[in-house]
């Protein structure tokens, strides 16, 4: 069985196709019998995605920072609560605990989490692999700067091919084989 550690946005105020995406990655997770590791609120898309797979069959294993406890906003659909202290903590069982990582659309900190996972695979840290989930474009922007920081040379071209992206579920399924 494969854990599946998502980074996404606690933000319910987004586009519905961040929504959606959050949904049918969280089913595509508890249909193939995969696990669920995330930073388990009970706050928009985490919510989404959290119900979505515990409905179609996962382990859900929320990963839950102390403020998040203190603001009473841990998700009731955990199978599994790990409780840590601080964001940092968070992050480090998330990426430390999963086989394989993926993006969804997030802000300053889903993109701290996926800086955090490249920064600790170029430090040879890690080699887990982390995946961006495009919904509508949302991960373009970055893609393109991995690409300028490879032709600048200030980032691996190596390195660059182990992000993947996917714009789907076929393909987000592809790509974690």
């Amino acid at each position: 069985m494969q854990n599946i550690g998502v980074f996404l946005s606690s933000h319910s105020d987004v586009p519905a196709a961040y929504h959606e995406a959050a949904r049918q990655v969280g089913q595509w997770i508890g249909e193939t019998r995969r696990t669920l590791l995330y930073g388990g609120s009970s706050m928009g898309l985490m919510e989404v995605l959290a119900r979505a797979a515990k409905e179609a069959g996962a382990r859900v294993f929320g990963i839950v920072p102390q403020f998040v406890v203190d603001r009473n906003h841990v998700s009731e659909t955990l199978d599994v609560e790990i409780r840590t202290a601080a964001l940092s903590d968070r992050k480090t069982v998330i990426i430390d605990r999963s086989d394989v990582l993926v993006a969804l659309p997030g802000g300053v900190g889903t993109l701290d989490e996926v800086f955090t996972l490249l920064a600790g695979r170029t430090a040879n840290e890690t080699h887990k692999r982390v995946i961006l989930y495009d919904v509508d474009g949302c991960w373009q922007p970055l893609i393109a700067l991995l690409d300028r920081l490879v032709e600048a040379g200030l980032y691996s071209a190596d390195e660059r091919r182990q992000v993947g992206v996917a714009g789907n579920i076929a393909e987000l399924e592809m790509l974690c084989r």
